[in-house]
């Protein structure tokens, strides 16, 4: 993934998006491999006479690992969202020096790395961004990418017939994933980046800007969000976007408290923020995808393991 993120990075690089595709590509099948590994399902295919032994391919490795997949992390946006990115690689060469398509290689590109960093933080605990400087993976000196804008544009009339079906299936996907409740962030973002003078620094979250007195010519300054914007809801607005009969299990104050127990949903800031001037807790709107992705079996079994706790925290052990 570190190759990739380095190609994509590089001013002057023939044949950018496809090579650094591969490569993001080839980090997802061995990211998915591993997992199946580490949970010792075998990740080869059965021996066939005087043939090499061969592995699973990307997407096979995806489906059998989807059942050890992170439980706070979607896995229908994360597989699709690899899967148009498969579509990609194996359809570059009709996809070559397409106007305005990298924009929505970039978007996915982007989403598909931010995936990848929760996905390996989860089930290893190791984080890309100890590696590399995640803060300036979007540099960019152009216009912003805008995938959303690429894909309505009208001036789109003269693409090749691989590449509007492409676009199709994007937007199939995306209407897919919002009519079943998904976080669609998971599959296409539009990232935004701003490049100007550290002198009009002013209401940016990421800003990488040009000092010259710098040594090295770069000067990123990081402005941290207001969190009452990024974190709005308490519980009560949190439980009531989620149906009370959820996968046919009880969703309901008790059920939303266990589950943020369980799985220590508090300890992860992109999805909780403590006010401690008040000492409340509120949420991101991400905690909502998060609540919904759970089973009906990981719902019973964590409130049955938080009323354990409970008793044991007001009883002591029996």
């Amino acid at each position: 993934m570190l190759a990739a993120i380095e190609i994509y990075n590089k001013p002057q690089f023939s044949y950018r998006s496809e090579c650094f595709v591969i490569l993001l590509l080839n980090s997802w099948e061995l990211a998915f491999k591993a997992i199946l590994s580490k949970n010792k399902i075998r990740i080869f295919k059965p021996k066939e006479r005087d043939r090499p032994y061969m592995t699973l391919g990307l997407l096979e490795s995806v489906d059998e690992a989807k059942r050890h997949f992170p439980s706070g992390i979607e896995f229908k946006p994360v597989s699709e969202n690899i899967g148009r990115l498969v579509d990609y690689r194996n359809n570059a060469v009709h996809f070559y020096n397409e106007a305005g398509f990298e924009a929505l290689i970039y978007g996915l590109a982007q989403t598909s790395i931010v995936n990848y960093r929760d996905v390996i933080s989860a089930c290893f605990g190791r984080d890309i961004a100890s590696e590399v400087n995640i803060s300036l993976l979007p540099l960019s000196f152009g216009a912003t990418p805008d995938p959303i804008q690429f894909l309505g544009s009208t001036d789109n009339n003269n693409q090749k017939p691989a590449v509007s079906e492409f676009l199709k299936i994007i937007s199939d996907t995306t209407a897919e994933l919002e009519k079943g409740g998904f976080d669609t962030g998971r599959f296409l973002t539009v990232f935004q980046v701003n490049l100007q003078s550290t002198k009009k620094v002013q209401s940016a979250d990421i800003v990488a800007g040009i000092k010259g007195d710098s040594s090295n010519g770069v000067l990123l300054v990081s402005k941290k969000i207001d969190p009452n914007k990024s974190h709005p809801l308490n519980r009560k607005k949190v439980l009531d976007k989620i149906d009370k009969d959820h996968r046919g299990a009880i969703f309901n104050e008790r059920t939303f408290d266990a589950l943020v127990w369980k799985h220590k949903l508090k300890d992860k800031g992109n999805l909780c923020w403590k006010n401690e001037s008040i000492g409340t807790y509120q949420y991101s709107p991400e905690i909502v995808s998060v609540l919904k992705a759970y089973t009906k079996e990981q719902i019973n079994n964590a409130r049955l393991e938080y009323s354990d706790h409970q008793r044991l925290k007001r009883y002591g052990p029996v």
